[in-house]
């Protein structure tokens, strides 16, 4: 309890007389007041701080989401257009192993709506692109000679521009036998069916090393 003044008594009986004594004894002065509430505050939203950077960075919220099958589907589109540009050929393996050109060429065209491969011949030899059989020879009157040979898969090759023909109807052919010769200069033309309907030539056939 605190008093404002206080006065003492002292009595000393020995000498007989009595003392008396006052003093003031001041209040203390009060501590200051700590906003306990701003602190929280403050704690409160550093925390909240933490915790969303954490969620942010755990689980990718908000952050731009990548569907991997349309990325595949741009970069096939990408690949696609790029192959497509005029005078370049698109190289699709699609049988798993392309053939040998046919002849040795320093000039290479696809015609036709993509269905038929145009060799300009840097050789006269021309080869079979396959294993398989003579159906037929003829002549088509737009493109020569041709030599006709059907694989066991019912895959078809033609070759026209023929100057000569070196094998016969019913003849059966290993990948790399010579079926004729071309003129050095010349035009050797390629269609491929498979199982009669036409397809792109250059799906089949390996041009990578053939220029030159």
């Amino acid at each position: 309890m605190k008093l404002d003044e206080m006065k003492v008594q002292y009595d000393k009986t020995r000498d007989g007389f009595t003392k008396e004594s006052s003093f003031e004894v001041k209040s203390e002065k009060p501590l200051p007041k700590v906003d306990v509430s701003g602190i929280a505050v403050k704690v409160g939203l550093c925390a909240g701080v933490l915790a969303l950077a954490f969620i942010v960075r755990a689980f990718g919220v908000g952050a731009p989401k990548t569907d991997v099958a349309e990325a595949s589907a741009h970069a096939e589109n990408a690949q696609d257009m790029t192959d497509d540009q005029p005078g370049r050929l698109k190289y699709v393996d699609a049988t798993g192993t392309k053939w040998a050109a046919p002849v040795r060429s320093y000039d290479i065209e696809l015609l036709r709506e993509g269905q038929l491969l145009r060799f300009t011949a840097g050789t006269s030899d021309v080869f079979s692109c396959m294993d398989g059989k003579v159906l037929a020879i003829g002549t088509d009157e737009t493109l020569g000679n041709f030599v006709r040979v059907q694989d066991e898969n019912d895959c078809e090759a033609f070759y026209y521009g023929l100057d000569t023909i070196a094998v016969g109807e019913n003849a059966d052919v290993k990948a790399g036998d010579a079926l004729g010769t071309v003129g050095v200069g010349r035009s050797l033309y390629l269609r491929v069916l498979e199982k009669g309907a036409p397809q792109d030539p250059t799906a089949y056939v390996d041009l990578s090393l053939n220029r030159g």
